[in-house]
C-alpha cells in the first residue's frame, strides 16, 4: 500500500476500514475534498485524486484525452485496494470514475464496491454540442460564469483566470472528445447526484445512469445548480457514510452465512 503524486489524503486513517476516493470536476483539484474526513465517519478514510496540471502538480502536463489518465490512475487505486473502497465524482470527475471503474472490472482487478457519479449526465447521452475547449478565451470566461463555480472576485480578475485557462480548456476536452464504448456492464451499484437546478444535467439524464449497472441503482437531486456539492455538502456527505456502512454490513453477513454453512457441511 503507497500513496502517490496522484492522490491527496486530508486525514490519514490506517485503521479505517474502507476508503473514499473522490474524483474533482474540471478546473478543481483534490483539494475540493480537503475538509471532508472532518465529517465523514472515522470509518472511512478520503482520498482525493489529484489530477497532473493542478495544484501541486502545477507544473505538469494537463492531460486532454480521458484514456490517458485511466492506465495511471488504474495503477494508483491497484496500489491502495489493499481494503474495499468506493468511488465518488463530480461532472468531469463522474466520467472519470465511471472509465475507471469499468476497466478495473475488464481486467479483473479489485472493483469499487459502489460507484456514485455526481453532476454529470449517463456517460452514453451525447454532450453538449458547444465545444468550450476551442472557444476564444473572452467566450469560455462568459460561459464559466454561467456555471456559478467560480467566485465572483476570481473570476474579474481577467489576467488570474487566464492563467487558469489552460487547466480549464484541458478539463472541458477531455468531457468534450469522449466517445462511449458500449461494454459490460458494471456489477457495482451505482447511485447518481444531481441539482435540482442544474442547467447541464436534466433528471432523467441523470437516472439514465441506471443503464450502467447490473447491481442497485438510486437516484438523488439536492435543492442546487450545477456546484451543489458545495452548499449542500452535509446532504451529500449524510448519504456516503450509510453506503460505506452498508457495504461492511452486508460483507459481515456474507461471513457470517458462509461461517454457518461451513459448519453445517
Amino acid at each position: 500500500m503507497s500513496y502517490s503524486s496522484w492522490t491527496l489524503v486530508g486525514e490519514r486513517r490506517p485503521d479505517a476500514a474502507v476508503r473514499l476516493f473522490c474524483f474533482p470536476y474540471a478546473g478543481a483539484g483534490a483539494s475540493a475534498f480537503r475538509d471532508w474526513h472532518r465529517h465523514i465517519p472515522g470509518n472511512i478514510e478520503v482520498i482525493g485524486v489529484q489530477l497532473p496540471g493542478r495544484e501541486n502538480r502545477f507544473h505538469e502536463p494537463h492531460h486532454t484525452r480521458l484514456a490517458d489518465l485511466i492506465a495511471p490512475l488504474k495503477q494508483m487505486v491497484t496500489q491502495l485496494a489493499d481494503k474495499p473502497f468506493f468511488f465518488f465524482g463530480h461532472s468531469l470527475g463522474a466520467l472519470v470514475a465511471f472509465e475507471l471503474a469499468r476497466v478495473l472490472q475488464r481486467d479483473g482487478l479489485p472493483l469499487p464496491f459502489h460507484l456514485v457519479a455526481s453532476g454529470m449526465r449517463a456517460p452514453h447521452l451525447r454532450s453538449r454540442d458547444e465545444q468550450l475547449h476551442l472557444m476564444p478565451d473572452d467566450e469560455l470566461l462568459e460561459k464559466i460564469d454561467e456555471y456559478n463555480g467560480t467566485p465572483r472576485a476570481l473570476l474579474q480578475d481577467r489576467e488570474l483566470m487566464r492563467f487558469f485557462l489552460p487547466q480549464l480548456r484541458a478539463d472541458f476536452a477531455i468531457c468534450e472528445t469522449y466517445e462511449h464504448l458500449a461494454g459490460t456492464r458494471l456489477t457495482c451499484p451505482i447511485t447518481a447526484f444531481g441539482g435540482q437546478h442544474d442547467p447541464d444535467v436534466s433528471p432523467d439524464q441523470l437516472a439514465a445512469w441506471s443503464v450502467h449497472t447490473t447491481g442497485p441503482f438510486r437516484h438523488q437531486l439536492f435543492d442546487g445548480d450545477h456546484f451543489f456539492i458545495h452548499p449542500c455538502q452535509q446532504a451529500v456527505l449524510a448519504l456516503l457514510g450509510p453506503i460505506a456502512t452498508g457495504f461492511q454490513e452486508t460483507s459481515l453477513a456474507g461471513r457470517s452465512s458462509m461461517r454457518i454453512g461451513d459448519a453445517a457441511g
